[in-house]
């Protein structure tokens, strides 16, 4: 044998060296991906800016454009890095399947999250469907018509295209809450909903009232209150989206919306804390069924960030309020110092003392 052939590595050796060299170039390559997303979705998330309108009938005093305010006795600043978020389902069936002004559904499921990048904190508003809100107004030719009282989920409606519907929700909420800026919007169909709840492998619900999930007389099915029950991409429509005739009807549909919410959330981030390669996987899944202008690196930072901050209980921020039947349709007045709180709680941090 020859020098040559004694120095020689073991052909079986090699071959198994060269695939742990290939796996680690390849992990190198997804976290050098992961970190350029990361950075590139940070700087695009944190360039909002504006005015915030805050109302002198409820604070005591306001400086700086509303990033000062003193409400109560006590001194509360804007949270500069804060990133703000507004979710939308939609009920209809394929979103990207533009219908025209006035046929592209309507924008059931409304939540504001905030992210406090520094921390990792989510704090989520959710916003009843039928709140009365301004509404910007346009004709079948997109000519703008003036501003109107009307239930928040027809802003999605009032549009040409699904983009225009997310700009004039977002619009409506950007008003409703006192000139918060919101940062990104990503709005869902109904098929999205099945493609994420079979991507994450169902979502375990308490049930929170009697659902019917199948109303075929050979297969009528329904989900009892109290049930332990992991919705499918079979069951989870009629469950978040069944609600009955009375006026409190919606209220109880959102408590089940925001209880998938918060499962989903769960979830999905254990998954993706498992394998963050999976984030991709689940973009994917459901962007044929999204209208967003949240790109990949954008949501690379903010789960990225979530995952960091240790994956805190999300704070939900509910608006009390008078719901009653109006001309046409049922209409959701909110308390407006409780609305005022919860935007303080979601957008703002309490100064320390003498910071005014």
């Amino acid at each position: 044998m020859t020098k040559k052939q004694k120095n020689r590595l073991p052909r079986s050796l090699r071959a198994v060296l060269i695939v742990l060299a290939a796996i680690a170039v390849a992990a190198l390559l997804a976290v050098s991906v992961c970190y350029a997303l990361y950075w590139h979705g940070r700087a695009a998330m944190l360039e909002h800016g504006g005015s915030l309108d805050t109302p002198n009938s409820l604070v005591d005093n306001v400086k700086d454009e509303g990033r000062l305010v003193t409400y109560k006795g006590e001194d509360y600043l804007y949270n500069e890095d804060v990133v703000s978020l507004l979710l939308l389902g939609v009920d209809k069936s394929y979103i990207n399947t533009n219908a025209s002004h006035g046929k592209n559904g309507q924008a059931d499921s409304l939540f504001v999250a905030t992210l406090d990048t520094r921390t990792g904190a989510v704090k989520i508003i959710p916003l009843s469907r039928e709140i009365m809100a301004d509404v910007n107004l346009y004709d079948a030719d997109g000519a703008y018509l003036g501003v109107e009282k009307l239930q928040l989920c027809l802003a999605y409606a009032y549009a040409a295209t699904p983009e225009e519907g997310c700009e004039n929700v977002a619009r409506s909420v950007n008003r409703l809450l006192y000139g918060m800026p919101i940062d990104g919007c990503v709005a869902i169909d109904l098929e999205g909903l099945k493609a994420l709840t079979s991507a994450v492998g169902g979502v375990t619900v308490s049930v929170l009232e009697d659902v019917v999930v199948n109303y075929d007389p050979n297969n009528y099915v329904v989900l009892k209150k109290g049930q332990d029950v992991t919705l499918s991409s079979e069951t989870v429509i009629p469950y978040i989206r069944q609600r009955g005739q009375d006026v409190d009807a919606n209220n109880r549909r959102m408590q089940r919306q925001q209880q998938f919410l918060n499962n989903f959330i769960h979830v999905a981030s254990n998954k993706i804390k498992g394998n963050f390669t999976l984030l991709e996987k689940y973009y994917n899944a459901i962007k044929p069924y999204t209208v967003s202008d949240l790109t990949l690196s954008k949501i690379t930072y903010l789960a990225s960030t979530y995952l960091i901050g240790g994956q805190r209980a999300i704070d939900y921020l509910p608006v009390s309020g008078d719901t009653t039947l109006g001309e046409e349709y049922v209409e959701f007045r909110p308390d407006e110092t409780a609305l005022y709180e919860a935007v303080l709680a979601a957008f703002y941090t309490k100064a320390e003392h003498g910071a005014s």
